[in-house]
């Protein structure tokens, strides 16, 4: 009974200790394979990086395309005139000889040893260019050439384990090439004499007085070269801009480089038209408008709402950084959006300095809010209905034109007035979406944002620098209003 037991008890162990190593062997393998995904994530993530830069560098090109024709323009005739201006042809003259160096002997006689002619003629190219500058050579050379100074650059070399010397003299006259070289041909045995002993120089070959320069003037090929390397430049510049662009390009890079979220991308705007007229804004009522277009309002418009049902929020301002980002077009279509969704929103165009929301809309312009801060209008006078714009399936809708200011739109917008018209369009509409000024240009927004519930940024891809959208940002900060995040227009 007592041995059943412990057998009981061993088999239990024993499977305990399998079930331990089972789970290590477990941890151990979750580990390894965290480990893996991590590695395979940070692939994945330079793989990104490397192809968001290659987009990048594509659109840069796209951009740049002229300055890199430019610069390779420049770099051919800067190359090719320079050739031209300071081309000077050099001459060479030269002239091969056998070494052959005898040794005395006993008996008086001279013997010789191709081992010695060898090593003679690699020690007189050796040496050569210190007999040149111990100016015993130069000496008897100009003195031999009727010169203050030997003209030209004299050179010796040898082929490798053979007696051969030759001797060399590069001049940009070509006799005088040649002429430099007979005289250190008759002088340098007798200086060179002292170093490696008596030698014999028996000539091979000798170019006579050289016929053509080394080096032919080539302005084309000086001029193609010219406009590689200018290319080159352009193109390694345009890269240079690509990598120091900080400009908001894509989604991620609006949490990356402006701490906001993007509730949605507005595309490319493709008109069903063949005109080839400069592009004109339009609205999603538009029945030219692509399907595209409609459907990224829409998903904007339901991030928003998301947004709003969430945090309380009934008034939106829309604002850029900068103008010509889109902004009009975003809270037009917005608002026409919110409409079509069965909410009834009111829409006002608070860029009094360039009110271009009726454009948009396709409307006449009518007085509005600058007639209604100063007095002229009351609010009924100054809103416009859907049904009456031609709109007859948005009876949710409601419109204040920016009208016509004379005053300043900053002095304009701080007005308790302004404060009571937001307040009144609450009361009517669901939703109260502002139109203002660019933020990064004027105070405008700065001052509306005391009376709205929430901020929508629109930014254009590739257009304003990060550093500069934080910065108009910081308007923001002494106002408790909630940033719902950005749009990214791309067209």
């Amino acid at each position: 009974m007592a041995t059943a037991t412990v057998t009981a008890m061993a088999m239990g162990m024993a499977g305990t200790g399998n079930t331990i190593l089972h789970a290590g062997r477990q941890i151990r393998g979750s580990r390894d394979m965290g480990g893996q995904n991590e590695v395979h994530k940070v692939k994945e993530e330079e793989m990104i990086d490397l192809t968001a830069f290659a987009a990048d560098y594509l659109k840069m090109l796209k951009r740049t395309w002229k300055m890199v024709l430019v610069l390779g323009i420049i770099g051919a005739l800067v190359s090719g005139l320079w050739v031209n201006m300071t081309y000077q042809p050099r001459y060479t003259a030269s002239a091969t000889f056998t070494i052959n160096i005898y040794e005395e002997q006993e008996d008086g006689t001279y013997t010789n040893s191709s081992f010695f002619d060898n090593s003679a003629a690699e020690q007189m190219a050796t040496t050569f260019p210190h007999i040149l500058t111990s100016g015993v050579l130069q000496r008897k050379v100009a003195k031999e050439l009727s010169v203050d100074a030997v003209p030209g650059r004299i050179k010796a070399s040898v082929v490798e384990n053979t007696n051969l010397l030759t001797l060399s003299v590069t001049d940009t006259d070509a006799e005088r090439a040649y002429r430099t070289l007979r005289a250190v041909v008759n002088n340098y045995p007798s200086v060179s004499e002292l170093i490696v002993g008596k030698v014999n120089m028996e000539m091979l070959d000798e170019t006579g007085i050289p016929a053509h320069a080394d080096k032919p003037k080539d302005v084309k090929r000086n001029a193609a070269r010219g406009g590689i390397a200018g290319i080159g430049a352009g193109l390694l510049l345009a890269a240079f801009m690509a990598f120091a662009n900080r400009t908001v390009r894509r989604e991620e890079d609006c949490m990356r480089r402006i701490n906001m979220k993007c509730i949605g991308t507005v595309p490319r705007l493709h008109r069903k038209t063949r005109s080839r007229r400069t592009k004109q804004p339009s609205n999603i009522m538009d029945k030219k408008i692509s399907q595209e277009f409609v459907e990224a309002f829409r998903l904007i418009r339901n991030r928003i709402e998301y947004s709003a049902h969430e945090n309380g929020l009934k008034s939106i301002l829309i604002t850029s950084a900068l103008a010509d980002e889109g902004k009009s077009t975003t809270a037009v279509n917005l608002a026409l959006s919110l409409a079509q969704n069965h909410k009834k929103t009111a829409l006002i165009d608070c860029d009094l300095r360039n009110p271009s929301d009726s454009e948009i809309l396709k409307a006449g312009k009518e007085k509005g809010l600058a007639e209604y801060l100063t007095g002229e209008l009351d609010l009924e006078e100054c809103i416009q209905y859907g049904e009456k714009m031609g709109f007859s399936d948005l009876e949710n809708f409601l419109y204040v034109s920016g009208g016509n200011a004379d005053a300043d739109s900053t002095e304009l917008l701080d007005n308790p007035k302004m404060k009571e018209l937001i307040d009144s369009l609450k009361d009517k509409a669901e939703y109260v979406i502002l139109d203002s000024a660019p933020i990064g240009l004027l105070a405008d927004a700065g001052i509306l944002a005391q009376y709205v519930d929430g901020i929508v940024l629109v930014v254009k891809k590739d257009f304003a620098r990060a550093d500069f959208i934080l910065n108009c940002l910081e308007q923001f900060a002494e106002h408790n209003v909630h940033i719902i995040g950005c749009v990214l227009n791309d067209d």
